[in-house]
């Protein structure tokens, strides 16, 4: 089945790898080694929809262009990227490591900056047009402009566990059966389920908590991540957020549907597995640098959030 991608990997010097086994062999895996970068895409593709994995070392500055006609029967493109850096430029957006990317693909060019010296790794699923006729609009009650508008909310720096959990889930399996089709099936509908389900839940939060306390929870959320290796107080979160310790843990956990506890130790391993992959520290240089002493904690909390050890992000490191 022909990929709206396929033409635009070899026009930039992507050749198609038959011996590669880093991933699912029920896809597709296109390699390059070239000025710009080097490393690997692959992809599974049906009617309906696509499965995409990034891996690339950016070696050098380039910007990523794309137009409506290289996916035409594309809806939307929904990604969780691992690791980058660097900025979309239509429109203009920076990109971080463990977000969430949406795009339109109706919305025609689509330009995207990536830096040299950094690698770029993220999961993605293509919706096209026939999955949103046949599926969506067939099957639920919702139009198209609810959609988009939940498919739009996903865009953001904030980090979505859920989908984290789809995007690792994709990159562990391995497997050649004849069900596979069907597990990737599962993934998709799983990632618009919270797509939409978190659409409505923001609504009612919105409802419940006040302008100016949205507004302290997201001063709140940029200190944890600006501090996230330091011992971050209670007391000092309360002063920022202006709220009492209830108020804050009640409409911290309303909001981001985790503890500041979870949210914490989450950027913590978020940082942490970037920095096994981009980087030659060790796992113990790494585990101190997110603010973990303790190297049997740090490969417990890893294990919880990202399924497997330390050890085992490493082989995903180009250093």
């Amino acid at each position: 089945m022909n990929y709206g991608y396929e033409k635009f990997l070899t026009s930039v010097g992507f050749t198609l790898d038959e011996e590669c086994n880093l991933f699912s062999p029920i896809g597709v895996t296109y390699k390059i080694n070239a000025q710009e970068m080097d490393g690997y895409y692959w992809f599974y593709t049906n009617d309906y929809f696509s499965v995409n994995i990034h891996d690339f070392n950016v070696k050098k500055d380039i910007i990523v262009n794309h137009t409506q006609d290289d996916l035409s029967d594309t809806y939307v493109s929904i990604s969780y990227i691992k690791s980058v850096h660097g900025e979309c430029l239509t429109p203009y957006q920076s990109v971080t490591d463990n977000m969430t990317f949406t795009y339109f693909h109706k919305r025609g060019v689509f330009r995207f900056l990536l830096h040299g010296g950094y690698p770029y790794f993220s999961v993605g699923i293509e919706y096209k047009e026939k999955f949103i006729a046949e599926f969506v609009e067939k099957t639920s009650n919702l139009d198209k402009e609810v959609l988009e508008d939940a498919f739009q909310q996903l865009n953001s720096l904030e980090e979505i566990p859920e989908i984290q959990k789809i995007a690792d889930n994709i990159l562990s399996y391995d497997k050649n059966f004849p069900a596979s089709e069907i597990y990737y099936e599962v993934k998709a509908k799983e990632l618009l389920n919270i797509a939409i389900n978190r659409y409505f839940e923001r609504k009612e939060s919105k409802a419940k908590i006040s302008l100016q306390d949205d507004i302290s929870l997201d001063n709140v959320c940029k200190y944890i991540n600006d501090h996230y290796s330091s011992d971050i107080s209670q007391d000092l979160l309360c002063k920022i957020a202006l709220m009492s310790k209830t108020k804050l843990k009640d409409s911290f956990k309303r909001k981001y549907n985790m503890s500041i506890t979870e949210y914490i130790q989450r950027r913590r391993i978020n940082v942490a597995e970037h920095m096994l992959i981009a980087t030659n520290l060790n796992i113990s240089e790494v585990a101190r640098a997110v603010g973990y002493n303790s190297h049997s904690r740090f490969s417990t909390l890893f294990k919880k959030y990202k399924g497997n050890l330390p050890q085992e992000a490493k082989k995903f490191s180009f250093y």
